[in-house]
């Protein structure tokens, strides 16, 4: 009796911790993935909040601003995708000096872009209510930043990974 009492308590034991590492793999992947519109619409709450938009301006506002978010990304894809590239290769000055002002080029672009939204904005929205939205725009992604570290931290306290003092 106590032999099939134990077989039970093992089996029993054996079952909850397999379910629970199923679940907490299940939960850890779910917490990974990544959802453009789960970050839009996030980032288009935070925002409409901190800057006090009222919802007529907030569905005014918002194309544009997810319209140059999109251009933005399409620009530095490429980028992104050079940079890998390169990273595995061996460049001579000629081809770093080359890549350097592509970077430069870039971020004229990207700023080009910038002004050009600025004053799509402000068709839409009060110079003031601009100004709240970018500094909500800066605050969002300060605190996104944040979140990213401290959730770094949290698996590497998790992992064997060795902590550095700060």
């Amino acid at each position: 009796m106590e032999k099939r009492f134990f077989r039970r308590f093992l089996l029993t034991l054996a079952f909850v911790a397999t379910a629970s590492l199923s679940i907490a793999q299940e939960n850890a992947t779910k917490r990974r993935h990544f959802s453009p519109e789960e970050f839009q619409a996030k980032q288009r709450e935070y925002i409409t909040n901190k800057a006090e938009l009222t919802p007529a301006e907030a569905d005014a506002f918002f194309p544009l601003f997810f319209e140059l978010q999109n251009k933005k990304f399409g620009l530095e894809r490429n980028t992104r995708k050079e940079i890998s590239v390169r990273k595995h290769q061996e460049m001579n000055e000629e081809q770093c000096r080359t890549f350097v002002n592509k970077m430069a080029e870039l971020k004229i672009e990207i700023a080009k872009l910038e002004k050009e939204y600025t004053e799509k904005y402000l068709n839409v929205l009060p110079a003031c209510k601009l100004m709240r939205v970018q500094h909500a725009e800066n605050s969002f992604q300060r605190d996104l930043m944040k979140r990213m570290m401290r959730r770094h931290d949290n698996d590497g306290k998790n992992g064997n990974r060795r902590e550095t003092k700060r």
